[in-house]
């Protein structure tokens, strides 16, 4: 994009987005194709509703997880290690994984 400056940039849940997207639908008459495509998509993913999302990210923080992986947690909402280790591929399961999943089971509906 020619004139535009990135000026910050920061992870957010698939639930903030949806807000953010349906906020924005508002200011269109007709909703343009790729705004209904990503609604679409984000409306099928979204598990939690934006206080829950917050909430358990805020949770998982204070078990000592960065923002980026909390993120990754609140949208995928892994039920076991197993789906665990799918986002922590890269890296060994923290010690406390059964505590981050005990904690992640308390918002699956």
């Amino acid at each position: 994009m020619i004139g535009k400056k990135l000026i910050s940039e920061r992870y957010v849940t698939i639930a903030w987005s949806k807000e953010m997207v349906n906020n924005n639908r508002e200011n269109y008459e007709e909703i343009p194709y790729e705004l209904n495509c990503a609604l679409s998509y984000l409306e099928k993913f979204a598990k939690l509703s934006v206080e829950e999302a917050e909430e358990l990210l805020s949770e998982l923080k204070s078990l000592g997880l960065d923002e980026k992986t909390s993120v990754k947690i609140v949208d995928l909402l892994p039920k076991d290690e197993e789906d665990l280790k799918v986002i922590f591929y890269k890296s060994d399961l923290p010690e406390n994984a059964e505590e981050i999943l005990n904690t992640v089971r308390k918002y699956i509906k």
